[in-house]
C-alpha cells in the first residue's frame, strides 16, 4: 500500500521481501545472498634457475693442488689469481662490487661450498659454484661479469671458471682480497717457528745430534728451556708428553675452580641468609620501636594526668582551714593527698621507664641497621667473589676445552694471528680455536703491517718448512672526522705501515712465549699460516670462521659502513 510522507514523497511497500540492499563490501545489488568467492590455487613458483652461458669460452680444468693454495683478488684489476706452492695456476677476469655495494678488501677463507645456492638477500637470486667468504654474504660465486664492477659485493667468476675453482678448493683456503694484484714470494726468516723433529737422531758414536735446522725455533726453544732439559733436543714426542701434563694440570685446575666457586657460592648463600635475618631482626626492632613510643605517649598522657590531678587536689586542700576540721577529717584528707600523690610518682616513674626502654630500643634498632648493612656489603664482596670463580671456572674450561681441541686435531695444519692492536697472538685448527694469549711486541706503537705466510711444504726431510709471505698494502684511511659512533672494535683508526714494510721485520719484533712456541712448534707442518696485521680480527670472525681481517672497517667512508 503507498504511504504519503510528511514531506510528499510516496513511498510503496510491497508483501514481496526486499532484495536490493547496501551490501557492506561495496555497492547496491539484487543478486543472490553472498557466497565467499573460491580463491585460485596459489602455485608455488619453481625457484630461479641459473643457464650456463652458450657463448661462453670454456675453460680448461684447474690442476690438483700439490700444497695449500692462496687465492689472490684484485679490485683494481678485476682479476683472481690462483697461487698453488707460490706459483701462479689460474687467472681469471672477474666482477666486483659496484661503488655503492663494494666488495670488502682484507684477508679471509673459505667458509662454506654449496654447488646450487640462492641469495637470500636479493630475491632468490641465483649462485651456482657459491664459495662464502663472510658471514655476512660475501662469496665467490658464477655471475655475469660486464666487464666492471656490477654485482652486489660479491666476487662474480665465469661460469666455467667457477666450476673449475669449485672443483679444487677446500674449506679453509686462503683469500686475500686487496685493491693491487698481490703476488706471493718466497720467504724465510730466523724468526719463524719451525716444526720439532719427529725424534732425535744419533750419530755412530750414539751420541745425539742437533736435528732442527741452525737459527730455527728448537734451538730458540732449547736455549730458553731450563737446565734439567738444556741439553735435549725437543721432538715432538717430548711436546706431546708436555701437553699430556699440562692437559691434566688445566684439568685439575678446573676441579679446583669449580670447587672454589661451590665454596664462593656457599658463601653468598650464608651471607644472603645473613642479610634476610638482619633484616627481619630490622623488622621486629622497628616494630618494638612503634610498641614502645606509643608507650611512652600513652605513660606520659597518664603522668600529665596524674599530676595535673594532684595539684588539683593541693590546691583545694590549701583552700581548706585545717583548724576547722577534726582529726578523722585531717587524717581522711591525708590518705588522700598520699594516694593521689602515689598515682602521681607512680605515673611519672612508669613514663621515665618507658622513655627508657624506647631510647634503649632505638639505639638496638640503629645497631641492626649498622649490623644489616655491615652484611649486605659482606655478601656483594661474597657476591663478587663468587662471580670472580665464575669467571676462572670459565676460563679453566675454556683452556681445557681448547687443550682437548687441540689433541683431537693435531693432526691439522695451524693458523695463527698475530694482531698489534691487541697485542694478543691466537691460534685456530681448523675453525676451532686453540690458543689465545698475550704477547709482546716492541717499538709499540709503530705499524707492524698486515702479511699472510703460509708453510708450502717440508724442506730437509721434516725438519724445516718453505714460506711463502703476502704483503697488503697500506690501509687508506685517515684519521678524519665522522660523526658515525664507532661501536666495534674494528671501527677504530689504526695507523698502518707504508709500502716498505717487511714480514722479516716485524716477526723481528714480536716475542712468544715459550710454552706457546713449544704448542705452535709441534703443530707446524705444510699449509700452517702467519697473519701478522696492524689491525685487530674483524667482527666476521667466529666459531664458524678462519681469521678474518678487514682493514677497510675503519676507514670513515660512509660508503663503506653498509657492511655489519
Amino acid at each position: 500500500m503507498p504511504h504519503s510522507s510528511p514531506g510528499g514523497l510516496l513511498v510503496a511497500a510491497t508483501p514481496d521481501r526486499a532484495e536490493a540492499q547496501f551490501y557492506p563490501w561495496g555497492g547496491w545489488s539484487n543478486a543472490q545472498p553472498w557466497q565467499q568467492q573460491k580463491q585460485p590455487r596459489r602455485v608455488r613458483r619453481a625457484p630461479r634457475q641459473y643457464v650456463e652461458p652458450t657463448n661462453e669460452k670454456p675453460t680448461a680444468a684447474l690442476p690438483k693442488p700439490s700444497g695449500p693454495l692462496v687465492i689472490v683478488v684484485s679490485l683494481n684489476r678485476q682479476t683472481l689469481t690462483v697461487y698453488d706452492d707460490g706459483k701462479q695456476i689460474a687467472r681469471s677476469p672477474i666482477s666486483s662490487g659496484k661503488s655503492s655495494n663494494p666488495t670488502p678488501t682484507g684477508v679471509f677463507s673459505i667458509l662454506e661450498k654449496k654447488q646450487r645456492h640462492f641469495s637470500n638477500l636479493y630475491n632468490g637470486a641465483p649462485m651456482p659454484f657459491m664459495q662464502r667468504l663472510t658471514n655476512s654474504g660475501i662469496a665467490f660465486h658464477a655471475g655475469e661479469l660486464p666487464g666492471y664492477p656490477a654485482s652486489h659485493g660479491c666476487i662474480r667468476l665465469p661460469y666455467s671458471f667457477a666450476r673449475n675453482l669449485f672443483e679444487i678448493t677446500d674449506v679453509g683456503a686462503r683469500v686475500i682480497v686487496s685493491n693491487d694484484d698481490l703476488t706471493p714470494v718466497q720467504f724465510n726468516s730466523p724468526d719463524l717457528i719451525n716444526p720439532l723433529p719427529a725424534e732425535v737422531a744419533h750419530d755412530a758414536a750414539g751420541n745425539a745430534m742437533q736435528t732442527a735446522s741452525a737459527g730455527g725455533v728448537s734451538d730458540l726453544l732449547i736455549s730458553r728451556a731450563n737446565a734439567a732439559t738444556a741439553s735435549q733436543t725437543l721432538t715432538r714426542g717430548m711436546a706431546a708428553s708436555f701437553r699430556s701434563n699440562e692437559r691434566n694440570r688445566l684439568a685439575n685446575g678446573v676441579t679446583e675452580a669449580e670447587n672454589a666457586k661451590a665454596a664462593a657460592d656457599e658463601q653468598v648463600t650464608a651471607a644472603t641468609k645473613a642479610v634476610q635475618d638482619a633484616k627481619e631482626a630490622i623488622k621486629t626492632a622497628r616494630a618494638e620501636d612503634a610498641r614502645l613510643a606509643k608507650s611512652v605517649r600513652t605513660t606520659a598522657a597518664s603522668a600529665a594526668k596524674e599530676t595535673k590531678s594532684f595539684k588539683a587536689l593541693t590546691a583545694r586542700l590549701a583552700k581548706i582551714d585545717a583548724s576547722k576540721l577534726d582529726a578523722e577529717a585531717l587524717e581522711k584528707q591525708s590518705a588522700n593527698e598520699l594516694a593521689e600523690e602515689k598515682k602521681m610518682v607512680d605515673a611519672v616513674e612508669a613514663a621515665a621507664a618507658a622513655k627508657k626502654a624506647a631510647t634503649e630500643q632505638a639505639a638496638k634498632t640503629k645497631q641492626a641497621i649498622a649490623d644489616a648493612a655491615a652484611l649486605e656489603k659482606a655478601r656483594k664482596i661474597a657476591a663478587d667473589d663468587a662471580k670472580q670463580a665464575e669467571t676462572v671456572v670459565a676460563d679453566a674450561r675454556k683452556a681445557l676445552a681448547g687443550a682437548d681441541a687441540l689433541e683431537q686435531r693435531k693432526d691439522m695444519p695451524v693458523s695463527v694471528f698475530i694482531s698489534a692492536k691487541t697485542g694478543r697472538l691466537t691460534a685456530k685448527l681448523g675453525f676451532v680455536e686453540v690458543i689465545d694469549t698475550p704477547i709482546t711486541i716492541a717499538d709499540e706503537g709503530q705499524p707492524i703491517g698486515t702479511h699472510v705466510l703460509t708453510a708450502t711444504h717440508f724442506t730437509e726431510g721434516d725438519r724445516n718448512l718453505r714460506w711463502n709471505a703476502v704483503t697488503m698494502g697500506p690501509n687508506s684511511s685517515t684519521p678524519a672526522y665522522s660523526s658515525r659512533k664507532r661501536r666495534h672494535l674494528d671501527e677504530e683508526y689504526v695507523r698502518s705501515a707504508g709500502h716498505n714494510t717487511d714480514p722479516a721485520h716485524a716477526l723481528e719484533r714480536i716475542q712468544i712465549p715459550h710454552d706457546v712456541s713449544v704448542k705452535l712448534a709441534e703443530l707446524m707442518k705444510p699449509g700452517s699460516s702467519f697473519i701478522i696485521s696492524d689491525f685487530p680480527l674483524s667482527r666476521e670472525t667466529s666459531e664458524r670462521t678462519e681469521f678474518v681481517v678487514e682493514p677497510w672497517r675503519s676507514r670513515p667512508d660512509s660508503s663503506y659502513y653498509r657492511y655489519y
